[in-house]
């Protein structure tokens, strides 16, 4: 899956790092979801899958940038010219996504994740478009998610996410599941999905700071050149 580090139509080049964060308010996601469902018929991600997309950035092997992966989000809408009226109102949207890029790290940083659930038309959270999103994040960095994939006692903090991202999976075979969740199933999938990341979090986090360890160790031990 392509993301890279793309002008959108020239106007944006960088991803601006906030020195402080605060929260975005309620007024403020009500914006970012609505833009978000303006380009729906583009392709792009609604909220929830957004939400589930930046867990599996900001849990992972390696952080990614979400301005690097703003094809990923816009779908089509990325080559639109005509998106975003003007410059002005590009950069109010992707201040809007950082603000919740941000929020999602503090959450992860503070063991307080709780993923972004839209209710459907009967009122109740299904769960696929943010574990779809999830999925969509980790094939990013495919062969490093295989880290986890790998290891028998951590791989089962991926089994609610691939239940729930591959339940509408055009080909039968692809889905976990043969027969429809039940409420009850759906509930227990829904509830783990919180711990499951803060798990997968954690799965990759030791593994950096192991690797940071490895190098330091490295680096003393290579003798130093005399002056």
């Amino acid at each position: 899956m392509f993301c890279a580090a793309l002008p959108h139509n020239g106007r944006l080049t960088h991803w601006k790092s906030a020195m402080s964060h605060k929260p975005l308010s309620e007024q403020e996601y009500q914006r970012l979801s609505a833009t978000l469902a303006r380009f729906a018929d583009h392709g792009c991600m609604n909220l929830e899958r957004l939400d589930g997309f930046f867990a599996a950035l900001l849990a992972g092997p390696e952080a990614i940038r979400p301005a690097e992966c703003l094809p990923l989000i816009l779908g089509d809408a990325f080559d639109d010219e005509s998106a975003f009226p003007s410059e002005k109102a590009l950069e109010q949207f992707v201040s809007l996504l950082r603000g919740h890029w941000q929020d999602i790290a503090e959450a992860l940083k503070h063991g307080e994740f709780q993923p972004w659930l839209e209710a459907d038309a009967d009122g109740n959270p299904r769960g696929n478009d943010w574990a779809e999103g999830f999925a969509a994040g980790m094939e990013l960095l495919n062969d490093d998610w295989g880290l986890l994939f790998d290891s028998p006692d951590d791989a089962p903090l991926l089994e609610p996410i691939m239940i729930l991202g591959f339940e509408r999976h055009p080909d039968p075979e692809m889905r976990p599941v043969v027969d429809a969740l039940s409420e009850e199933a759906r509930a227990e999938l829904l509830a783990a999905l919180s711990p499951s990341v803060h798990g997968i979090h954690d799965f990759f986090a030791a593994i950096r700071l192991k690797l940071e360890q490895d190098e330091q160790a490295l680096e003393q031990e290579q003798p130093r050149r005399p002056h």
